[in-house]
Order: structure tokens, then sequence, then C-alpha cells
């Protein structure tokens, strides 16, 4: 049952509200009445009470007070005006990136159900009526992509009680192929192109010997002989403090002189972040070991978490390594076989166990006067 609840200013004045409480809601709704007058904050609150149905079913109510008709007016809430509120929200709780990805995924959503169906229609159809849609348009790694921000919105809606129930979302089922990393061989091959220059060589000997992703590298700042990232620019938003070596340190200076001058000129971070990625990319196609949507600069993270689970075989020294919050994030890496990755990083290989059965174990690494794996830079 909806209440009238007086609030005092500072000035000495008053005013009134009208209080809606629901077991649907995480927190009560309230209308100001838009009066400092007990008599006329009576009338107006009767008004809410008449139409707390309503509220509490998800209809926008407009008061007497509030619009020029002089009378209650009542509309469903549309998804439209849902999605602005719920994007309005977000603005502020989340990333950039994440509240762009948010508005695309909505855009899409309305594509299938309609900006002006009320909200309070919502079905588990709807969900498949998506899937199916875009099904033919994009992978089910993008659908889900979606379907997770779908049922964010959706939760949100459920909680605010702007819906009655939460319509079931069943996730699609995605391959899962195992991380694309740079074989010695490959990498060798890379740092013997005379096209690509000593500086560019530089900056991915740094990323391939200290595992950090790249907006890490371009966002945190120098603090003796650790790199500081601030929370806000990192996955798992809290701060990390990354050591590097004599080599690694001098490498993050110079990226960070080209940034401060590619800025300066008026460019912004998101060409000098595609500057690099694309470099990358155009060595592999060199190589000819580039592959679509696969091979990326994100690949350096991946060579180096192989190798250092290779010369470690500690799976949760590799997720410290990786600033990993998960264990399970890391254990994609324990999916390779031994085998495989000594096969693909010789100089790495440990010394054979001496107990005749030709098995391999943690030791001292194999060094090749033509060659030293990065890993052994680090």
């Amino acid at each position: 049952m909806a209440y009238l609840r007086k609030i005092k200013k500072r000035n000495g004045g008053v005013f009134f509200y009208s209080v809606v409480k629901s077991v649907n809601w995480s927190k009560p709704r309230t209308y100001s009445l838009k009066t400092s007058s007990k008599p006329t904050a009576r009338v107006r609150h009767s008004e809410v009470e008449r139409n707390e149905k309503d509220i509490k079913d998800g209809i926008d109510v407009s008061f007497s007070w509030e619009n020029d008709e002089g009378r209650t007016l009542v509309k469903l809430m549309t998804y439209a005006d849902a999605i602005k509120r719920w994007l309005e929200i977000k603005a502020i709780n989340v990333s950039e990136g994440t509240h762009k990805r948010y508005i695309i995924t909505m855009n899409a959503f309305m594509n299938v159900v309609g900006d002006v169906t009320p909200l309070s229609s919502i079905t588990n159809q709807n969900i498949e009526d998506f899937k199916r849609y875009y099904s033919e348009f994009h992978t089910p790694v993008g659908i889900n992509v979606n379907l997770r921000g779908i049922k964010a919105f959706l939760r949100w809606a459920y909680d605010e009680g702007l819906i009655e129930k939460m319509p079931k979302i069943k996730m699609m089922k995605e391959p899962k192929p195992l991380p694309k990393y740079i074989t010695e061989k490959n990498w060798k091959d890379m740092m013997d192109l005379e096209w690509l220059g000593d500086w560019w060589k530089d900056v991915f000997k740094m990323y391939v010997t200290t595992g950090m992703r790249r907006s890490e590298v371009l966002y945190g700042c120098i603090d003796g002989s650790f790199l500081i990232v601030p929370a806000e620019f990192t996955k798992s938003k809290r701060e990390l403090e990354i050591p590097l070596n004599d080599f690694q340190l001098n490498t993050v200076r110079a990226i960070h002189k080209a940034r401060d001058e590619h800025i300066a000129k008026g460019s912004k971070m998101v060409t000098f972040k595609s500057k690099i990625t694309k470099k990358f990319t155009d060595a592999c196609k060199k190589l000819g070991i580039y592959e679509s949507k696969k091979t990326t600069l994100h690949c350096l993270r991946h060579t180096f978490a192989v190798q250092k689970y290779l010369e470690t075989r500690d799976i949760y020294e590799v997720c410290k390594r990786l600033n990993h919050d998960k264990l399970s994030t890391t254990l994609i890496y324990s999916k390779f076989s031994w085998k495989r990755l000594e096969q693909d990083f010789p100089t790495l290989l440990p010394k054979q166990a001496k107990n005749g059965k030709g098995e391999t174990t943690k030791g001292e690494t194999i060094q090749y006067n033509e060659y030293i794996s990065p890993l052994q830079m680090n």
C-alpha cells in the first residue's frame, strides 16, 4: 500500500511524496507530489493510490499535476523507454567500451522485438526469435555477447518490477578453439624479417616476454622498475603492478614516447592501438601464418602463457603472471599436450628424467647457439 511521506528541507519548508513498495522491486519508488500543502498532498496521494496496481504492473503513469492535460495518463512502458532508462544508468556504472557494446546490443534486440512493443509482453519466444534471426549474420560467439547484454537488461527490468517474470536465456553452444600462439620457429622468422624495423621487433619482444595486454602497456605508468596500470584500464578492474627488466622498461618508455607524439599531433589513442595491432598482423601475413580473426597481437600473450607453462609446469604460476582473477581462465592453456608444446618450443625442453622412462620433468633448459627463446630473455 502506498504511503504519504513528508520531507523537511533545510530552509524550513516541507515537500510531500508518495512512496510505493512492491515485493518485486529492489527498492521503493518515490513520486513527488510537488506541493508543500498537506490537503493538496492528500488529494494527489489518493491519485497515486488509485493507480498503484498499474504502477506495479510496469505501466508508465503521468499524474494530473505532471502534464498539461490535468488528468492521469497511463501508457505501457515500451522497450525503447525501458532501454533508454537502463542505458542512462549503465553510462555511469560501466566502462565506455562496455556501454557502447550495450547500445549495439539493445539496438539489435529492438530490431527483433520492436521499439514500441510493451516491455511487459516479453516472453521466452522473443529470445529465441532473436537468436534465430541473428544466426544468419553472426557466429554463436557474437550472439552470446549480445545475449549477455540482453540478460543484464532484463534482470534490471525484473528487479525494477517492469516485468513479472525473468525469461529463460539459453546461451548458444560456442566452438572452443585453443588459443593461438607463435611457435619458436615462426618467432625466429619474424625477428629475421628485414622489412620489420628494430623498433617494432623490440615492441613485440616486450609483449611476448611480459604477457601484458596491449592496453596495459599504453595506459600504464612507470614507477621505478614497475609498470603501474590504473584499475580503470585493466580487465579485472584492479590496479596492477607489473615488474619489468631493463630491456622491457626501455621499450615501454619508447612506446610511451611514440604514443605521446601521436596524440600531440591531434590523433586519438584508438588509432595508436590499431597501429600496433596492424603492424603485427602485417608481419604474420609476411610469414604466411596469418589466420583471420585469430592471429592478433594478443597471440603474444598466449605465447608467453604456454611458454611459461611449459617451463614451470605450474598453471598457478601462469595464472599469477597473467594477472588472472580466476584459475579457470588460465586452465585453457593446460589443454595443450606437453608433446605439442615441446615440439613448438624446443629450446625450453627440460632434461629427460633419469628414471629410464623417457619422461620429461622440470629442469634446466637446453640452449641452442642459433636461437634463444623469448622467455629466456625474461
